[in-house]
């Protein structure tokens, strides 16, 4: 019998032995981050193992889709359908999701130990640990079996074919995007010529370093001397693969040299990810995809994610599959072991018609992370483009940093909340909030918020996301500023963010049937239209895609519609 057959009980979370209290809370937390980190360890030792033994097939699942409901195609328009003037109540709001960041998560080790550092009574702490061998120290994989998952359909033959083929575009490059707004045309004024030293500093700072081609831009980072397979054949190869990389200890000095730049650059998960994709496939432009891929998880893995690699039986493309804290939408996933991995590398094949294949990992394996899809401030190089947004006596200008805008281009959908607290330039954002305070700072709370919500009505031209992206593309709220068209969401992300910083304006953040809107509550103000009562305080309906509507205006056909919360600005 295969060992890969051997391996589940062996590696499943055992309970804590008996043994004398820590003698501090800290004490013991490390204590437990000490034997997790051990733990992981080991399993990351035995990958190899894994990889080696039973692939099994699944079917990959239709992507979720964040609405039925289609948006309008034409911009609603207050002269077209008149609101009603009479006050209407909606029935109260729900949210849209549990409050907090992405989906819910474990307790953490604080919430199970509860307030004395003692373990809570409904949630035991366990450590995970390997079985204790008196004697003689036996392999791991001595246990006699292992539980192959319910969802699992066949297995895979070992034999099955991996295609070598270079041919796949690197992940970095420049997807095909619309032309952005205009820039504004500024006088020419003649420039004084400069000599350029022989050497310039950037020629100087490239020494011991290497290029990776990131969406466009080159990033240096430092040299690191390891070689990939040029090809794979077969998925047992994956087994060999790893080892290979784990021989010239690949992960440490990767991690040493390359991971400190994409920190310093603030990529959230996906994006080290997609950066080390990228690098990859600098690195190595003549080898095929599945080696590049082999190490581009083999370096997940490592760094502790709970990333997967799988294989289209129908094509031989290698897959990595990604596990994320948000809902993702759009995007094909497999469900294993009851948690959802999206495809996420591989996006360019062609899944119609095939299973996937993915090696069996014991139930200790799968406790690496999910991916944080959420982005909290982006400090790459920056390539200004002037941005001017007017209506009115409003006035918005300043310079979005173009080299932002492929890297989120073909982001993966989430939840509107998810864009709405997102950040990509808070730098650009803080100037946006200066200018909307100092523009409107001498009018009081509904009339600097009507001036807003017509600023945004109008300052935009309007269009569908299929009409003008041909997909459903979600900005986030620093798209608005390069591209010349935006719809319903992107607004409402918009208003509702300049609302809560700039004018202190409490607001939610409101989905009705194919249409994203807006509400607000302003203490001391009672506004004739359509309003709804949230834990004890009055909100009116604020809409930024209903031309010419003024707060408590809502649209007909949302009139009695109670809506969902997507997100909450308030005190």
């Amino acid at each position: 019998m295969k060992k890969t057959l051997l391996i589940g009980a062996s590696l499943l979370m055992a309970g804590v032995p008996q043994a004398q209290a820590p003698a501090s809370f800290e004490e013991f937390r490390q204590g437990i981050l000490n034997d997790y980190q051990e733990f992981r360890h080991t399993i990351l030792e035995h990958y190899a193992d894994f990889l080696e033994g039973t692939w099994h097939e699944y079917e990959p699942l239709e992507p979720l889709k964040r609405t039925e409901a289609p948006k309008p195609v034409k911009i609603p328009d207050v002269r077209l359908s008149k609101p009603s003037t009479t006050p209407v109540t909606l029935p109260e709001p729900r949210l849209a999701s549990i409050p907090g960041i992405g989906s819910p998560k474990q307790p953490s080790l604080s919430e199970q130990l509860g307030d004395k550092g003692k373990p809570g009574q409904n949630a035991p702490v366990t450590k995970p640990t390997l079985p204790e061998r008196p004697g003689e120290i036996k392999s791991p994989f001595d246990p006699p079996k292992c539980e192959i998952p319910p969802e699992a359909k066949r297995e895979i033959p070992l034999t099955l074919n991996v295609r070598p083929d270079v041919g796949a575009p690197i992940l970095g490059k420049i997807p095909e995007m619309p032309k952005p707004i205009p820039v504004p045309e500024e006088p020419e004024i003649a420039e004084t010529p400069v000599e350029t030293p022989a050497e310039t500093p950037q020629e100087e700072s490239r020494e011991g370093k290497e290029v990776v081609n990131f969406y466009g831009m080159e990033v240096l980072v430092p040299k690191v001397d390891f070689q990939i397979s040029e090809s794979l054949a077969k998925v047992s190869d994956f087994a060999r693969h790893w080892k290979v990389l784990d021989e010239q200890d690949v992960a440490q000095r990767v991690e040493e040299a390359v991971i400190p730049v994409v920190e310093s650059m603030g990529l959230n998960d996906y994006l080290k990810f997609e950066f080390l994709s990228a690098y990859m496939d600098s690195k190595f432009p003549n080898a095929g995809i599945s080696p590049r891929m082999s190490a581009v998880h083999y370096m997940l893995a490592n760094l502790g994610y709970n990333a997967r690699i799988a294989v289209a039986t129908k094509t031989g493309d290698p897959i990595i599959l990604i596990p994320a804290e948000q809902t993702l939408y759009a995007v094909t996933y497999m469900q294993l072991g009851g948690e959802k991995f999206y495809v996420l590398g591989g996006r360019n094949v062609n899944l119609a018609g095939t299973t996937l294949a993915t090696c069996d990992l014991p139930k200790g394996a799968s406790s690496g992370k999910k991916f944080n899809m959420l982005i909290n401030g982006l400090n790459i190089p920056r390539k200004d483009r002037k941005f001017e947004v007017t209506h009115g006596d409003m006035r918005l200008t300043g310079s979005v940093n173009e080299n932002m805008m492929p890297i989120v281009y073909r982001y993966p959908q989430m939840d509107t909340r998810d864009y709405a607290i997102s950040s990509l330039d808070e730098p650009l954002r803080q100037d946006l909030v200066r200018q909307v305070k100092e523009q409107l700072s001498g009018k009081e709370g509904l009339k600097a918020t009507n001036s807003l919500l017509q600023f945004v009505q109008s300052g935009f031209e309007y269009a569908t996301d299929d009409e003008f992206h041909g997909f459903e593309k979600p900005y986030f709220l620093e798209e608005n500023l390069y591209y010349p068209k935006n719809d319903c969401e992107d607004r409402a992300i918009f208003y509702t963010y300049l609302l809560w910083n700039a004018l202190g304006i409490e607001n939610q953040l409101l989905a009705f049937p194919g249409h994203e809107s807006a509400s607000v509550s302003i203490d001391g103000v009672d506004v004739p239209g359509t309003s709804y009562t949230y834990e004890g305080k009055r909100f009116f309906i604020s809409d930024p895609t209903y031309i010419g509507a003024t707060t408590g205006m809502c649209m007909r056909q949302f009139e009695t519609t109670s809506p969902k919360i997507d997100h909450t600005y308030s005190r």
